[in-house]
């Protein structure tokens, strides 16, 4: 039924009867703005305006540069021990891509460009000694200036027995068996 159904629909010619659309005038100045426009309702506080300044910042500065390299600040994601890894992309119009790894209790980073392996560890390098890469200095004091501490991982609970189900009477501890019974023996002879 319902593929011959769809079949007479597209073999019909479809026919659209002709209507026409009524203007739209522009809304007055003085028209209330719809409920979450900013116009409509300013913030309550001072804490909640600081906090909508703080998303508009960081919804606006998705990449970040620093010398001859710029950096995907608003990705950047926590790794393992601390290491803090964002994207980069360097050189003339940014055409060379990489990862930059950087931990900052360390002060040190770790790049990836391209297809080739991870470097090795260094202190980051400022413009006046590298050209290509400088200015990963200012990247690293911009990141790790600004960081929150990392907090420690929770201890792990220490394991309880479970709990008797509370329907189920507790088992009975066993009578401590009585004490045995005096029975005078045979006196020992004087000596």
């Amino acid at each position: 039924m319902l593929p011959a159904l769809a079949a007479a629909l597209l073999a019909a010619p479809f026919q659209v009867a002709p209507f026409q659309v009524a203007p739209v005038q522009a809304a007055a100045p003085d028209t209330p703005q719809p409920p979450g426009s900013d116009q409509a309702n300013p913030a309550a506080n001072p804490q909640e305006q600081q906090m909508l300044d703080r998303i508009r910042q960081l919804k606006g500065e998705q990449w970040r540069s620093f010398g001859a390299c710029r950096y995907a600040w608003a990705r950047w994601r926590m790794g393992e021990n601390g290491v803090r890894i964002t994207q980069l992309q360097c050189g003339p119009e940014f055409a060379e891509k990489g990862i930059v790894a950087v931990h900052c209790d360390t002060l040190r980073i770790n790049r990836k460009m391209g297809e080739a392996a991870w470097e090795t560890w260094r202190l980051p390098l400022s413009i006046d000694e590298s050209s290509s890469s400088g200015g990963e200095d200012r990247m690293v004091a911009a990141l790790c200036a600004n960081l929150k501490p990392v907090p420690a991982p929770a201890p792990a609970p220490v394991p309880t027995p479970p709990a008797a189900p509370a329907s189920a009477p507790a088992p009975a501890k066993p009578a401590p068996a009585p004490p045995p019974e005096a029975k005078p023996g045979p006196a020992k002879p004087a000596t």
